[in-house]
């Protein structure tokens, strides 16, 4: 990374006091039209997992110039949108963890975590996830839902996350489907999501702004007030920031926002940055706005932390998404980004769930309009496109929690995170394809990527947090980048449409009687590898009746791993942080469950392990006593190798039973005293399911899903 020479002003450094003329980069039909690299450059059309893209535009830039890894990235644009979450937007997205995932969290009474407890409906007494149909009610904008610490620790509900309706509302279980929000599913498919990335802190937009550009809240909890300077001694205002890290070692940053008083109704919601700098709320960047001199005020000025103009009234429309981009746009046009680029949008243009998704995307469009228009930078550049938070919005998927044993990870006895997931893109040519990564980040994790690529550590990462996180680098493949431009939707047609909708009636739930699954999107889609692949797998102690499970993982970063009761206990979850080279063990005493065990571990990328059944005491081998052991195998094919063993005298039959991606039901027999092995295929990227069931009449159970990395 290069450095910048003491004593000059670089040409990136934004000051809000001049402002900087628009000019388009990139022209709307050419981006529309897609698949064309710089001018001169012939790309031919090809398919990649029935998504359309363009070959590779190897000339875009000379072969001698790149290596093929990280050190080709130059620019990295970082823009957080406001409070939605994954389901909420992608959970019917095709090939991503959504709505038709089978490895879901299982309660005792036989529901899963897609039917929410709802005393108002009378027919099930469940509230299953329901469409918000953008053509005829009033979704675009529908209004936000509590996604308070109190409120989302509440639908938590102590682990088992089956109090969403009564903590958030109804309204909680809504989502969007690709006609409601067509460009951010075309972004999708054009690039790389994250379908495993999650918010920081069981909390609202500024604690989670907090951690992304600090790597903590610094024990705060709620929304402070904005641009005040309110914390104790002890909290925020002595955090060193990671831009603050940045500028130290020179590598060069800004944070792009319109500096205009607005936020507020009308034409004012249009303008300003909805109070979603974080920087404003550290008592450094508040003392260099009032610095004396212009090197004092370099630090503000780079953080936006400046005196706020007044709404110049550009009219509204389209183009007034120009306006508020200016200087951005100017500054991509021109080739004169900083190597890191923060993006904060107005409230209009945030996302947040009374503000419209199309006008999210119309933001979000003129942001990749001004990086591909310049073919030299956008060869050069990673555009990051994530949420700070979920609004309140139901996720099926469960959050990594710290076990007991973590340090700086809990606020008066409350897990602080993860939280639910929200949506990450990545845009840029080496994420191109429609890929989806499935390792598990949260927004600590974009410090990660940033601390990979510059060598700047960040310093306010828990222990815990970098353990069972990745650093995003997983989502890139710098070896086959591809520089072309896609096809997006105009998201002109989008706005008026939402503009619309605010005519349409509002947001109901289903009738009753009329509920069903959502169906997800079919079909599958490239993905990134995997950089966890944890395993579990129980051993029953026949003499004193324990049934220990041993919890490993042997891929570059750790897991949290959460072990539930599927009956005979209390339903409570017990956590388990689990890092290479240092497993963990779960163990279920039977002698107070006369016997009986039955438990499942659940962990990220589908990964999931259950054994039930009942102990048979020690010397008593007359009848059918199955045993099972499993071993994951990678070569010469990816496979989990089953141990079907019988203990007793007699025959035992299992049944092995593929719930997703690969293999064909099986019938074993194992006569007394021996074992057979089995091999039970993974599915092309590495993912299996299967349930081993034995006829012993105790409703012996185990179920191995997972990834083979």
């Amino acid at each position: 990374m290069g450095n910048r020479s003491e004593g000059t002003t670089p040409a990136f450094l934004t000051d809000y006091r001049a402002r900087a003329p628009f000019k388009a980069a990139v022209t709307r039909r050419r981006f529309l039209l897609g698949g064309a690299a710089a001018a001169g450059m012939a790309v031919a059309g090809t398919q990649l997992g029935g998504i359309a893209r363009a070959a590779t535009a190897a000339s875009a830039t000379k072969a001698g110039h790149r290596t093929g890894t990280i050190a080709d990235l130059k620019h990295v644009v970082i823009l957080m949108q406001e409070n939605r979450s994954f389901d909420h937007y992608f959970g019917t997205l095709r090939g991503v963890r959504g709505f038709a995932d089978k490895q879901v969290l299982k309660y005792q009474n036989g529901t899963s975590i897609f039917e929410q407890p709802d005393t108002a409906r009378t027919d099930t007494g469940r509230l299953l996830p329901f469409h918000m149909d953008s053509s005829k009610v009033n979704a675009q904008n529908a209004g936000d839902l509590d996604h308070s610490w109190a409120g989302d620790h509440s639908a938590r509900a102590g682990g088992l996350w089956n109090n969403w309706v009564p903590a958030k509302t109804e309204q909680t279980m809504g989502y969007f489907q690709r006609s409601d929000i067509p460009f951010q599913f075309a972004l999708a498919d054009a690039f790389t999501i994250c379908d495993g990335y999650h918010q920081a802190i069981l909390g609202p937009t500024s604690p989670n702004r907090m951690y992304f550009w600090t790597g903590t809240s610094g024990g705060f909890i709620t929304n402070p007030d904005d641009y005040v300077s309110d914390f104790p001694a002890a909290g925020p205002t002595h955090i060193t920031t990671y831009p603050e890290l940045l500028q130290k070692a020179g590598i060069s940053w800004q944070v792009y926002t319109n500096h205009e008083v607005g936020d507020g109704g009308g034409a004012d919601g249009w303008v300003g940055d909805f109070g979603d700098n974080p920087l404003w709320f550290y008592q450094q960047y508040e003392d260099s706005e009032n610095a004396p001199t212009k090197a004092g005020q370099e630090l503000a000025i780079r953080g936006a932390v400046q005196p706020w103009q007044p709404n110049a009234g550009v009219p509204l429309g389209p183009n007034h998404v120009n306006h508020v981009l200016a200087q951005f746009v100017a500054d991509a046009t021109a080739g004169t980004l900083p190597q890191v680029s923060w993006i904060v949008a107005p409230y209009e243009y945030s996302e947040h769930p009374a503000a419209s998704p199309s006008y999210g995307a119309h933001y979000v469009r003129t942001v990749l309009e001004a990086l591909m228009g310049n073919q030299d930078l956008w060869n050069t550049t990673a555009l990051f496109v994530t949420y700070d938070e979920h609004d309140g919005y139901f996720d099926h998927v469960l959050p990594p929690t710290p076990d007991a044993s973590q340090k700086n990870e809990f606020i008066d006895g409350l897990p602080i995170g993860f939280g639910s997931r929200v949506p990450m893109i990545i845009a840029s040519p080496w994420t191109r394809g429609g890929y989806v990564d499935s390792n598990t980040y949260n927004h600590t994790s974009m410090l990660q990527f940033l601390e990979t690529w510059t060598g700047v550590r960040a310093r306010n990462i828990t222990d815990w947090r970098r353990s069972v996180a990745g650093d995003l680098t997983a989502a890139f493949d710098f070896a086959r980048p591809d520089f072309s431009i896609p096809d997006l939707p105009d998201t002109v047609p989008l706005i008026t449409q939402s503009d619309e909708e605010e005519n349409f009636p509002p947001v109901t739930t289903p009738p009753e009687g009329s509920q069903a699954l959502p169906a997800q999107e079919p079909g599958s889609r490239p993905r990134r590898p995997s950089i966890h692949q944890p395993f579990a797998d129980a051993v029953v102690h026949r003499g004193s009746g324990e049934v220990t499970a041993t919890l490993s993982v042997r891929g570059k970063v750790g897991v949290s791993l959460a072990v539930y009761p599927d009956r005979y206990l209390p339903p409570a979850p017990t956590a388990f942080t689990v890092v290479k080279g240092s497993d963990q063990t779960y163990t279920w005493d039977t002698i107070p469950t006369a016997g009986k065990y039955a438990f499942s571990v659940y962990g990220p990328d589908g990964f999931l392990t259950s054994f039930a059944g009942a102990v048979v005491p020690a010397g008593q081998n007359a009848g059918k006593v199955p045993t099972v052991a499993a071993t994951l195998v990678t070569r010469p094919a990816a496979v989990v190798r089953l141990a079907l063993g019988n203990d007793g005298q007699k025959v035992v039959t299992f049944t092995l039973t593929p719930n997703a991606f690969a293999g064909d039901q099986r019938i074993v027999p194992v006569t007394a005293g021996h074992s057979k092995a089995v091999d039970w295929p993974a599915d092309a990227d590495g993912y299996y399911d299967v349930t081993v069931t034995a006829d012993t009449g105790d409703s012996f159970t185990r179920r191995y899903a997972g990834r083979i990395a």
